[in-house]
């Protein structure tokens, strides 16, 4: 039991007894969260503060125009998954389900989320390893621009979930993930998007944290990518890239996990 909670750090644990306590008012029919299974009549909305700070900031697009983001039904009450960890936890349950005995397939998870990672280390068929450069509480200390420690085609899976825009060598990160996914293998790469735009603006002179709330949507955000920029980065470096959305997953699938009907997921894989 206490594996799966690995990654926490005991405010963590103070949280999840504070979400426990508070469950009775979320129970229901209407809703289950992918990741943790609770059944749940609503989702949590986003904390106040993010919007807040966008619009004091005068951040340049509209709050709804972000892909993949479900601002009224944002966090499962019960595990903290967010609705972009719903969509991950929809398309690893398929992948988990493809393998259900023999070897075990590794999976390296990078800036994990708590309720990914108590999941994910309770599936027998996934060996599961958490990874960050400064978390103390992770499985490998790594710096994703340069990672020795796993050797080329290791990794049968990996998830790099809202890390990119945060990292000024992105392309180093890019091909790194490249050279230690295995062939065949697959990673779900994800960063913030808007709907409609497809160049990244990236701007090295933009360093003041107000200034970067207003361009790039986040004060520790460098950039903010373009859709057809990522992509096209993305495959610069050997990935495929398959963009999967609603008409992959299915309506209900979307509607039951509260994700948003623009909500698009980046998989990459390794060709053999």
């Amino acid at each position: 039991m206490l594996g799966r909670y690995k990654d926490y750090k005991p405010k963590d644990l103070g949280k999840l007894l504070e979400r426990k306590l508070k469950m009775p008012w979320y129970w229901g029919v209407a809703h289950t969260c992918p990741a943790c299974g609770t059944r749940l009549r609503r989702f949590k909305p986003i904390w106040k503060s993010f919007p807040r700070k966008l619009k004091e900031a005068g951040f340049i697009y509209p709050l709804e125009s972000f892909e993949t983001f479900n601002f009224e039904a944002f966090l499962c009450p019960s595990c903290n998954c967010s609705d972009r960890e719903r969509l991950y936890a929809l398309y690893l349950r398929r992948w988990i389900a493809s393998h259900q005995s023999g070897a075990r397939h590794v999976l390296v998870d990078f800036a994990p989320s708590h309720a990914l990672s108590s999941w994910l280390r309770t599936e027998a068929t996934v060996h599961y390893r958490s990874a960050d450069l400064f978390r103390p509480n992770v499985d490998d200390k790594i710096d994703i621009t340069n990672m020795p420690e796993y050797a080329q085609d290791s990794v049968d899976a990996f998830i790099c979930s809202h890390v990119l825009e945060h990292i000024p060598d992105d392309l180093s990160s890019m091909r790194e993930l490249h050279r230690i996914l295995k062939p065949g293998g697959f990673g779900i790469i994800m960063v913030p998007l808007i709907q409609g735009v497809t160049e990244t603006h990236e701007d090295p002179a933009i360093s003041d944290p107000q200034l970067r709330w207003r361009y790039f949507g986040q004060d520790d955000h460098v950039r903010l990518y373009g859709t057809s920029d990522f992509v096209r980065q993305l495959s610069s470096v050997g990935f495929h890239v398959d963009r999967l959305g609603m008409e992959h997953f299915g309506a209900e699938s979307f509607r039951r996990a509260a994700i948003a009907d623009n909500s698009i997921l980046y998989v990459v894989s390794k060709q053999r």
